[in-house]
């Protein structure tokens, strides 16, 4: 067989791998392969097939993969980069105080779901119907604030 076809079949099973890695650092190396692919089908001797591979590699892991991973992440939408998720999305919501909330604890409703409250100020008390604003959340206890 034929060495250029040893190199589509290293660039195809680099290929392949990196689906599953999703680094780009493989198809990077797979580029290499086929730019020694296409020394070997031009007739160049090992060495030279050897020496475009490393340097093909290297080249596009350093020149070609950042603007590559770059694209790739602007593409998720910059929406989606900025948007928070989990408990933190939750912090600077407005919140409904439905029990007392003092130094001992208390329980204010976020988004229909009732939560463990303690006030940010220690001497602050808020009654139920208050409004307050979500500071923090610690576990499942959020750390509220209402402005006097």
């Amino acid at each position: 067989m034929e060495p250029v076809f040893y190199w589509i079949i290293a660039a195809v099973i680099l290929g392949a791998i990196e689906l599953f890695t999703g680094t780009l650092v493989l198809a990077m190396v797979g580029v290499g392969a086929v730019l020694a692919g296409v020394g070997a089908a031009l007739g160049a001797p090992f060495w030279l097939q050897a020496v475009l591979f490393g340097t093909g590699s290297i080249a596009s892991i350093v020149g070609l993969r950042p603007f590559l991973k770059q694209a790739l992440e602007s593409d998720r939408g910059a929406d989606q980069a900025h948007r928070t998720f989990g408990t933190r999305a939750l912090e600077g919501a407005q919140a409904r105080v439905v029990e007392t909330v003092g130094t001992k604890g208390g329980l204010v409703e976020i988004e229909g779901a009732n939560w463990t409250a303690f006030p940010l100020e220690p001497d602050q008390s808020l009654e139920p119907g208050d409004t307050v604003t979500v500071v923090e959340i610690k576990g499942a206890t959020v750390i509220v604030w209402k402005q006097s």
